[in-house]
């Protein structure tokens, strides 16, 4: 996995830094938490502890100490941690109209929100004629059309293309999930191969293998249409014994369907065969563990959970990003691979879009975009419903380092009117309506 560019120049060098007990850590300490990529959930090793659920998970992490950088702690919040336990910044949910909120945030204009537009404009073009073709396309292949097939391939090659850069893969992570289509199965399918590919690009595979993986993740539930219907609304917990085995043949019946079509590479077709094994050999159906699970097909596997949980048939069981990420990892040690799991979340980062966080300065935002090159600085639409809707507060938290992410924020919290207006699909279909000219027109005045 090549994770050299994705941490600073800094991370490397340990002079000023004090080795601390777990058990001394306190809210306001600036940490290095000294150890693997694949020993914790973070975006960086490096960061200041903000919340008591990020020194939960430090404790958690089984290490002897961490590295403590005195120059960079808040000594204030360090001393006062104890009496702080379990209070977090309250989000303010007021008018903001008699508030000055220029100095603290960043205008629309910014370097990151030129870049962020011009990619998701590019990438939505695909993305959506790659949904609307995706539900033909799938038909097609299951009534044993070879063009079906040559059109599925054919869009993943578009994406891989794509994908190839850091720019257009941020702006494809902001479009999962933002699309509305009446059959569920097709937006999982395409959701699944677009973020497989995603993950694909961390541990730089190689063009075949990331063409192999997306093939894989549009077809891996082909054989889902050959089930009872009432069957493929309901999540794997509320399945009776006797439904789980016939749930598990999805998987035969989509081979089977496969098998008529000749040249279909067996890197494909083994990753469909096994997407739902478990490294502890718990999955079915062979009980495949450990080395025996190539990485690609750990890399479904995972996003495969990861989009079922955020986007669950019955919408009661749905999840947030941030709290599937954190289902994800805590399972990681036995259901999945851990080194996976941490590539998602490299991927989405700990706030994936469509997370709504708290700031330190108590105002609350929608994280739009993925940062690939400081994760925990991504850029923010504010909730600020005393403002021209077509002129919204920005937050570039790559620029402004005064600002930071507080926590994450579940919607159930929310009234309904915030909710809505921190609306993921709206805040893209803006970027991506809005021309450059203006922004630039809003720059000048």
């Amino acid at each position: 996995m090549n994770t050299s560019s994705k941490t600073s120049a800094s991370e490397g060098n340990h002079a000023g830094l004090t080795p601390t007990k777990l058990i001394e850590l306190r809210i306001g300490m600036y940490v290095d938490l000294n150890c693997s990529w694949f020993k914790h959930p973070f975006a960086s090793k490096t960061f200041k502890i903000t919340t008591e659920k990020e020194l939960a998970i430090i404790r958690g992490l089984g290490l002897s100490s961490v590295l403590v950088d005195p120059a960079l702690s808040d000594c204030e919040k360090s001393e006062q941690a104890s009496s702080d336990v379990g209070k977090t910044v309250a989000p303010d949910f007021s008018d903001k109209s008699s508030q000055n909120t220029e100095s603290s945030h960043s205008a629309p204009h910014s370097p990151m929100v030129i870049h962020y537009q011009e990619s998701l404009q590019q990438a939505d073009a695909l993305y959506k004629q790659a949904v609307a073709e995706s539900a033909r396309t799938l038909d097609d292949i299951r009534n044993g059309s070879q063009a079906g097939l040559a059109a599925a391939k054919q869009m993943v090659d578009g994406l891989t293309e794509l994908l190839a850069t850091d720019d257009a893969s941020s702006a494809m992570g902001s479009l999962l999930g933002t699309q509305e289509l009446d059959d569920i199965g097709v937006l999982h399918a395409m959701n699944v191969a677009v973020l497989s590919m995603l993950v694909g690009r961390q541990f730089d595979l190689g063009h075949e293998a990331m063409r192999a993986l997306g093939i894989a993740g549009f077809l891996h539930d082909i054989g889902d249409r050959d089930l009872p219907s009432d069957l493929r609304h309901k999540t794997w917990d509320n399945l009776k014994s006797g439904d789980r085995r016939l749930v598990q043949q999805h998987v035969d019946l989509g081979l089977h369907k496969l098998a008529q079509f000749p040249g279909i590479p067996d890197e494909v077709t083994d990753i469909i065969r096994h997407h739902h094994e478990r490294v502890d050999g718990s999955g079915y159906p062979s009980q495949l563990k450990g080395s025996q699970l190539s990485l690609p097909l750990r890399i479904l596997m995972v996003v495969d959970e990861y989009e079922t949980l955020v986007n669950a048939p019955d919408i009661q069981n749905t999840m947030t990003p941030t709290e599937t990420l954190s289902k994800l990892y805590l399972s990681a040690k036995t259901k999945f691979s851990e080194e996976v799991v941490v590539g998602l979340i490299q991927t989405l980062s700990v706030y994936p879009p469509g997370t709504v966080v708290a700031l330190n300065d108590h105002s609350i935002g929608l994280v739009v975009s993925i940062n690939l090159h400081s994760r925990m600085r991504p850029l923010i639409v504010l909730y600020d419903p005393a403002i021209d809707r077509a002129n919204p507060n920005i937050a570039d938290l790559s620029k402004n380092r005064g600002l930071s992410i507080v926590r994450s924020i579940p919607r159930s919290e929310l009234p309904q009117e915030t909710s809505d207006y921190l609306n993921l699909t709206r805040w893209t279909g803006f970027f991506i309506s809005s021309s450059l000219k203006t922004l630039e027109e809003e720059r000048v005045a």
